[in-house]
């Protein structure tokens, strides 16, 4: 696992995951298709082409204009990327108030990101992401994992490598 020596580093893989697409859907029979990154999708369909952001997912489940699992499914998807966003905005502060106590919780944050991001394709796709609704390639929901695990591990690392440089301040580092 990688090291950062200096933690403002490790917001430089968490704000890519807002640049990267997270998942590569069609609709049904190719009726669309559509790419979703964390804060937004572009969905071309027989009906047009669509620029869809959060506010908008919210408004189409509050207004009852999509119901089901598919208003399950855009539910967790916004939930993930809220979740996203606070984790982002948790380990800047963090790292701006030298808070060395508690630094994984942001990296948990992430991975339950990815959890809900997850979830969401499989609620509307099914369990093996691929069905009468058509299929899912969640391309970039490992990523965020794995940046999650990245964070979540740095104070781990730390205290290893610590642990190494008193072994061979006290001269252990030969016995």
């Amino acid at each position: 696992m990688i090291r950062f020596p200096d933690r403002r580093l490790l917001l430089v893989p968490l704000l890519l995951l807002f640049v990267i697409p997270l998942n590569i859907y069609v609709i049904g029979d190719w009726i669309g298709t559509g790419v979703q990154w964390a804060l937004f999708r572009y969905q071309d369909t027989l009906y047009g082409t669509s620029f869809i952001t959060p506010d908008r997912e919210v408004w189409y489940l509050t207004s009852g204009l999509i119901t089901g699992k598919s208003a399950v499914s855009i539910s967790l998807w916004v939930a993930g990327a809220v979740l996203l966003v606070i984790s982002c905005i948790a380990l800047a502060v963090m790292i701006a108030e030298e808070m060395d106590e508690h630094f994984r919780i942001p990296g948990l944050m992430v991975i339950a990101s990815s959890i809900l991001l997850l979830l969401s394709c499989m609620t509307q796709y099914g369990p093996l992401l691929s069905g009468p609704a058509g299929f899912s390639v969640p391309v970039g929901i490992p990523l965020v994992w794995a940046v999650g695990w990245l964070i979540f591990s740095q104070e781990k690392l730390e205290q290893q490598e610590e642990h190494k440089e008193e072994e061979v301040l006290d001269g252990r580092n030969g016995e």
